[in-house]
């Protein structure tokens, strides 16, 4: 195992259906597999199987249901890998690939699971990709050209306004997109919905209600 890039951890405290342990998942670009631990009582990692994927297989994204694991390939073709995810012993099966727009290095799914949202740095996009009630990822369904450099994306709490990371050296500009309840299809602001200044460009964001942020004691 030479490069692991991205490790995703199923939680069994939250997961529906219920999964028999915590299994962690590591994609490994240059041998092209996914390998996968299961989390002790004493916090190591026991190795498990490894699983086929492809050369440069980086972000991954668990369903909200934890039923299905989805992998982006940033070589040509790029593609998603989806596999499902066995309950009782965490092993991946390869339910098929599909089509993505460009090298994603971050993916996420809306809280739904039935849309691919990816970010790309390299192309200054972000993209949008049914899911079938499968795992398996359609053809790209919308394309959105954004300032350079996008980094992430993921939906706000209301599953209805994605927002992407854009950063740049003078501040990390956040632009918000809206998709109709009744469409998959969102269209991006031309003028960022935040900026904040930073003395590093920022990379990836995670949205909260106002609920669960407390003030500090």
């Amino acid at each position: 195992m030479k490069a692991p890039i991205v490790a995703v951890l199923l939680s069994l405290a939250s997961s529906a259906p219920v999964l028999a342990g915590t299994f962690v998942y590591v994609s490994n670009a240059e041998d092209g597999d996914i390998g996968m631990y299961t989390l002790q009582a004493d916090g190591s990692l026991q190795p498990g199987q490894r699983f086929n994927a492809t050369k440069l297989v980086m972000p991954m994204v668990v369903s909200p249901d934890k039923r299905v694991l989805i992998a982006a390939v940033r070589s040509k073709p790029f593609q998603a890998y989806s596999y499902s995810i066995d309950k009782s012993s965490g092993a991946l099966n390869l339910v098929g690939t599909g089509t993505l727009a460009e090298s994603y290095p971050y993916i996420a799914l809306d809280r739904s699971g039935r849309f691919l949202l990816g970010a790309s740095y390299g192309a200054n996009q972000v993209g949008v990709n049914p899911v079938g009630a499968d795992g398996r990822v359609g053809e790209p369904l919308q394309v959105i050209p954004t300032a350079r450099n996008a980094h992430s994306i993921r939906t706000d709490n209301t599953n209805r306004s994605p927002s992407a990371s854009i950063p740049r050296a003078e501040s990390s500009p956040i632009s918000e997109a809206r998709r109709p309840r009744s469409s998959p299809a969102v269209s991006i602001s031309t003028r960022p919905a935040a900026s904040l200044s930073c003395p590093a460009s920022s990379r990836t964001l995670s949205l909260l209600t106002r609920s669960t942020l407390r003030p500090a004691r």
